[in-house]
């Protein structure tokens, strides 16, 4: 049987060692040079260089030993993923009136032929943005929230088992909304970073090319959760409009269907516009407040015309007790920052003499007063709504009998912040004292302050906290948080209790991540902890940031305060839905608690429950109260609006009081927010990355940047070697002959 070789390659037999070869090799060349050099007189130098350069190959020959290897070889099919971006976006109609993922389904069945021909040359690997994707799959409506398009493009690179890609194909809209933007129209550094070490072309096809998308959407409603009743509050709307030139809307802000004020807004297509209504609560209360524009002809999305939001309006001042262990420029930042918001009523203790000190002057003629323990908790602690108690060491002062005052003032509403530093936490005592059960903390008295660099990390339920939304949250937030300085000492504690949660925790430090903010729910109060005294130095750094860290440091203080206050008016009826924001079609779980007037559970109450929406329709149910003084209630198939739950509590016809809630119901969908088609971002990815930025059609297939299948060998190879035989022999002969001839007839020999 004859063997068949596809594949040939010059190469060398000499069983000399590579480098004895290099050797060699440039000592024929080099004598070789210098006797063509002395040859530049002589009238036949053209046949004695021609004959000397052939002599030289001969000697190489020998050296070298050259053959011609055939080899039988074989190319692999390497992967080709297919990624298919299955977002809700996807479901929005496309130019030809169906949506823009039956127009995909559509061009996937026109081209089945050449995809069979293209998983002939590839394998074939089908994925939508999460993972794999099956051919069930691919027929089922797009449920993604979120289009994360590098993370899909990353996700594909990392299956496969080890074998090589040949590209990607992806099918989008290109409405990405994972910070895959910079600036508009380009890529995010960092993305571009992470695209570089993709290694392979990434084609994108804009499955919603044609047409013209029409939208004007509220992008953003930047508005605080709770105001303060007479005092002005801002809110921030932004607009962004697609597929017009420009156009005049009102822009309505309304609170439970009430007008409270209109704009005009001009909006220009590709520039977002930010407008500010400025309104005064009138009264306390929890409010649904809504924004909202018109529908226009043509509008491909309106779920995107309104917005709303709850807002808690509590009174016009928040009473804050400040007590510091000893002056620090911790201490001293968030002074400032309290005494510089009108909307805190501040009273602020430093320790600057102790009841240790032995003063060298008469009492009389003494300016230090000495710290007011008995009257601030006892007789004053029901005034504050904030205590804070920073770097503090209560034992100097005999605090021991007033510690369950201020653990139950917690309990019963009051807001309670311990920060870092040598006298706070476990060093300040605080284990097994009344306080060790408000803090979210674990107390640990042999835990020790640490003095290292340490960035702060946020946890997962920091990236959704509005203590921790210094950047109005997304990406912008997280790049604000990793911008900060490092914090230089960090109080040690053993981790944090059971009902609380971690917010920040250290980066990069040698013992590992440590809790440093960590916050709780503590009976009808809240706590925060803050295991660190170096805030400080985000207030220093405004002329490294040009002011990021200084700002980002009192939008954190003005968060939590907002947090830890509680609405002023305890209801003795308490309705509580389980979140403010619902997504339409989610079922809405609405708690009840019934108490005395000495807050005692009522059990076996009655309810009278009254659900009423912003449209003016109303349902009603009737409860019953546990042993616990408590109800619970699921309204289901609730549509999209605003909504107020009112609960009436009596027992055996005497009255209880009554108490309200409201609650949203609406689409937020990231995808339907901002949902226009986005083919220069496809465009910006195919280029990083070497890619085709192609429209859907019927011949992209032909088209794809791939890389080649590797060549792997068959152990099946054959030398023919071109020095060991008759024919190699007779010309070395001869050309040794004619090159002695003609030098002896030029006088060299």
């Amino acid at each position: 049987m004859q063997e068949t070789y596809n594949a040939w390659s010059l190469v060398s037999l000499s069983p000399l060692p590579l480098a004895w070869r290099v050797i060699a090799s440039l000592a024929v060349v080099a004598a070789v040079a210098v006797l063509l050099l002395s040859y530049r007189g002589s009238s036949r130098r053209a046949w004695l260089i021609t004959t000397r350069l052939l002599a030289a190959v001969c000697v190489l020959g020998v050296l070298l030993e050259p053959a011609i290897q055939l080899r039988a070889v074989r190319k692999i099919k390497n992967r080709l993923a297919v990624i298919v971006d299955r977002s809700v976006s996807m479901t929005l109609p496309s130019a030809s009136g169906t949506s823009r993922y039956d127009q995909l389904l559509g061009l996937l069945d026109r081209s089945a032929s050449k995809l069979k021909a293209l998983g002939e040359q590839h394998t074939l690997e089908w994925y939508d943005l999460s993972g794999p994707l099956s051919d069930a799959s691919l027929t089922t409506p797009p449920r993604g929230e979120r289009t994360d398009l590098l993370g899909g493009i990353e996700a594909a690179v990392g299956r496969g088992n080890g074998r090589p890609l040949a590209g990607m194909v992806l099918f989008s809209d290109g409405a990405d909304n994972a910070a895959l933007e910079g600036e508009p129209g380009t890529l995010a550094q960092a993305a571009r970073d992470r695209l570089g070490t993709i290694g392979v072309p990434v084609n994108t096809v804009n499955v919603a090319a044609g047409g013209t998308f029409v939208d004007i959407a509220i992008v953003d409603v930047v508005a605080d959760e709770f105001a303060f009743v007479h005092n002005t509050i801002s809110i921030e709307v932004q607009v962004e409009v697609t597929g017009i030139p420009g156009t005049t809307l009102p822009l309505t802000l309304k609170r439970e269907g009430d007008i409270l004020a209109t704009q005009e807004v001009v909006l220009t297509a590709g520039k977002p516009q930010v407008a500010t209504f400025k309104t005064k609560p009138d009264k306390i209360g929890e409010f649904v407040y809504s924004v909202s524009v018109p529908v226009i002809a043509g509008e491909s999305v309106t779920a995107n015309n309104e917005r709303s939001f709850v807002l808690q309006v509590i009174r016009d001042k928040i009473r804050v007790l400040q007590v510091a262990g000893r002056p620090s420029w911790d201490e001293r930042f968030l002074r400032q920052h309290l005494k510089e918001n009108p909307n805190v009523d501040l009273i602020s203790f430093f320790i600057l003499r102790t009841p240790t000190d032995v003063p060298m002057a008469d009492e009389s003629e003494m300016s230090l007063i000495p710290f007011p323990v008995e009257r601030l908790f006892t007789s004053e602690l029901s005034s504050f709504d904030v205590v804070i108690f920073q770097n503090f060491d209560y034992r100097p002062y005999q605090m021991e009998r007033y510690l369950p005052n201020i653990a139950a003032a917690v309990k019963n509403g009051l807001g309670f912040v311990m920060i870092g530093g040598e006298q706070s936490f476990g060093n300040g005592g605080y284990a097994r004292t009344p306080i060790e059960s408000i803090v979210p903390v674990r107390l640990d008295t042999q835990a020790t302050i640490v003095h290292e660099r340490a960035q702060a990390a946020l946890t997962e339920a920091g990236r959704r906290h509005p203590i921790t939304d210094l950047g109005r949250g997304g990406a912008s937030n997280e790049r604000i948080w990793a911008a900060l300085p490092p914090w230089l000492s960090i109080n040690r504690v053993s981790g944090i209790v059971q009902t609380a949660t971690t917010l920040v925790t250290t980066d990069g430090t040698k013992n590992g991540p440590q809790p440093v903010v960590a916050v709780m729910e503590v009976g009808e109060g809240r706590s925060m902890a803050i295991a660190t005294d170096a805030m400080w130095r985000w207030r220093l750094s405004s002329l490294r940031d040009g002011g990021s860290s200084q700002r980002a440091f009192h939008r954190f203080w003005s968060n939590a305060l907002r947090w830890l206050v509680r609405d002023p008016e305890h209801s003795r009826v308490q309705v509580l839905p389980e979140k403010r924001r619902f997504e339409v079609g989610d079922d809405v779980s609405v708690s009840f608690t019934v108490r005395e007037s000495d807050y005692q559970p009522v059990p076996y109450g009655d309810l009278d429950v009254t659900l009423e929406n912003d449209r003016g329709q109303a349902q009603a149910e009737r409860l019953l109260t546990n042993e616990q003084g408590a109800a619970r209630f699921t309204f289901k198939n609730l549509p999209g609006g605003a909504y107020r739950v009112r609960a009436k509590a009596t027992q055996q016809g005497r009255d209880l009081g009554s108490g309200q809630a409201v609650f949203v119901i609406e689409s937020r969908s990231l995808e339907l927010t901002r949902a226009a088609p986005r083919p220069d971002l496809l465009k910006a990815v195919a280029d990083a990355t070497s890619g085709k930025a192609m429209e859907a059609s019927a011949n992209i297939f032909e088209q794809l940047a791939t890389i080649d299948p590797e060549v792997v060998e068959v152990d099946r190879r054959r030398n023919i070697e071109l020095w060991d035989n008759a024919w190699a022999l007779i010309a070395l002969i001869a050309i040794f002959a004619a090159d002695w001839a003609l030098r002896r007839r030029s006088g060299y020999l």
